[in-house]
């Protein structure tokens, strides 16, 4: 009841009533806060989610020269121009003399020239240059840029997979250490063997004799 001149009370608003909320669920966003709070992260997570940074400065793509020099004496023209930029980069560091010839050698070169032709001509214009049109040609093949160990230089793998050496078998043989026909290929059916017909074997003829031979024992008068 008021009294005059008083302000009426007014009676306190029921509070509504929270929801009930599980254990469950309160763990469960327990964990998403620290999640997003950074607590429970990982290096290898990190590394997923983190968007891949560029580098200041990557290794300096192949001269065109370089290409083309490889192109001629490997006789592939769909080279990897990646794998061309690391074995020249390679070769500057383990092949002496190699920014001064490599030039030299890019004189030779003749549109349409064949593997053989380039070889030939730097055979005959220098042994040095010879020498530089082998070690490129290895190094295509072996994907490896070998290097000198008396003069302290370490052999650069520059390619494993794109080792022209592997395209020369390819149509018989994987590269070692990888899938050959994808994931799980050994629970399919093998492919049908293909065995040719058996070849009938072909008559022996007799030995040739040169008359009757004579009994044995018998001595020669």
């Amino acid at each position: 009841m008021n009294h005059p001149g008083s302000e009426p009370s007014v009676a306190p608003a029921a509070s509504p009533s929270l929801p009930r909320i599980s254990r469950r669920h309160a763990l469960i966003g327990l964990a998403a806060l620290l999640a997003q709070a950074g607590f429970w992260s990982n290096p290898l997570s990190a590394a997923m989610q983190a968007p891949a940074s560029v580098p200041a400065s990557g290794p300096a793509p192949a001269t065109m020269l370089f290409y083309t020099v490889s192109q001629t004496i490997t006789g592939h023209r769909d080279l990897s121009a990646d794998t061309a930029a690391r074995i020249e980069q390679a070769m500057r560091t383990n092949v002496p003399g190699f920014a001064e010839r490599l030039p030299q050698l890019g004189a030779l070169l003749v549109t349409g020239q064949e593997a053989k032709a380039l070889l030939a001509a730097a055979t005959a214009a220098d042994p040095g240059l010879r020498e530089l049109v082998l070690a490129i040609v290895a190094a295509w093949y072996t994907g490896t840029v070998a290097g000198n160990g008396a003069q302290g230089t370490k052999s650069i793998v520059v390619a494993y997979a794109e080792a022209l050496m592997y395209r020369t078998v390819a149509d018989g043989q994987v590269v070692p250490t990888y899938c050959n026909y994808g994931p799980l290929w050994w629970l399919k059916a093998p492919p049908a063997v293909r065995v040719s017909a058996p070849v009938a074997p072909k008559p022996v003829p007799a030995p040739a004799t040169t008359g009757t031979p004579e009994p044995k024992g018998k001595q020669a008068k």
